[in-house]
């Protein structure tokens, strides 16, 4: 195989895997890098280098920012279990979470592309004796759920077309839960996360207090988005 190599009697070296790991060690404690200094700091050539950046950010291990650099991204907090990570984007989007779980009652998330999973990188209890009951590093399908859908239906980023973002899903996913869900994308358009807010189907059956949650989770993506465009 090309990108393995025998180590003595004892084991494998997976070169592919050693080159990855050299990248992530090259973005550390940094504030980003271009494609151009990360090949040169881990003596790769452009190529190689940006073909394990792509399998790296499929698995949310690597941000691509709106300078194109790239930087650590939350699946490294999600590793420490350490949920205060300074990388990535749980530091900007907890406070809102945990703002909108106060206003609305109910479970407030953050989940980003995990392969062909969705990974929760940041989340605040809601309010009520019943809740959703989320923790950082769960992962989830995208089959079923408002927040799969939408990282399902906008993988390729904000939709040119007049396309409805805000999803919802009464027990789709488990039949006692519901969610509203909205995208949060980056200043290229590109798809960075699902913003979610979920708990009981026996609240979110009050058509307004569905319509309240509908708004306040497209609010709050909407902040989101301008927090990571600085304004």
């Amino acid at each position: 195989m090309s990108n393995m190599e025998p180590v003595g009697k004892d084991g494998i070296r997976v070169t592919a895997l050693e080159r990855g790991l050299r990248l992530l060690m090259a973005l550390r404690y940094d504030e980003g890098k271009k494609l151009s200094d990360l090949a040169r700091a881990t003596d790769l050539d452009k190529a190689t280098a940006s073909r394990l950046l792509r399998s790296l950010a499929l698995f949310s291990f690597v941000l691509k920012d709106e300078q194109d650099r790239y930087r650590l991204g939350p699946a490294i907090a999600v590793l420490e279990r350490t949920g205060n990570s300074t990388q990535g984007i749980a530091p900007v989007v907890q406070p809102t979470l945990e703002r909108w779980a106060e206003k609305t009652g109910e479970t407030a998330s953050f989940f980003v592309p995990h392969g062909e999973l969705r990974l929760c990188v940041a989340v605040a209890s809601g309010q009520h004796a019943v809740s959703h009951v989320l923790n950082v590093g769960d992962t989830l399908a995208t089959q079923r759920g408002a927040s799969g859908r939408v990282i399902r239906m906008f993988a390729s980023g904000r939709p040119e077309a007049n396309i409805e973002l805000l999803q919802t899903s009464i027990g789709e996913r488990d039949p006692e839960l519901a969610a509203v869900a909205f995208p949060v994308f980056t200043g290229q358009n590109r798809l960075l996360g699902a913003l979610s807010l979920s708990g009981t189907c026996t609240r979110f059956s009050s058509q307004s207090h569905l319509q309240t949650l509908q708004q306040a989770v497209a609010q709050a993506a909407g902040e989101i988005e301008r927090l990571l465009l600085g304004q």
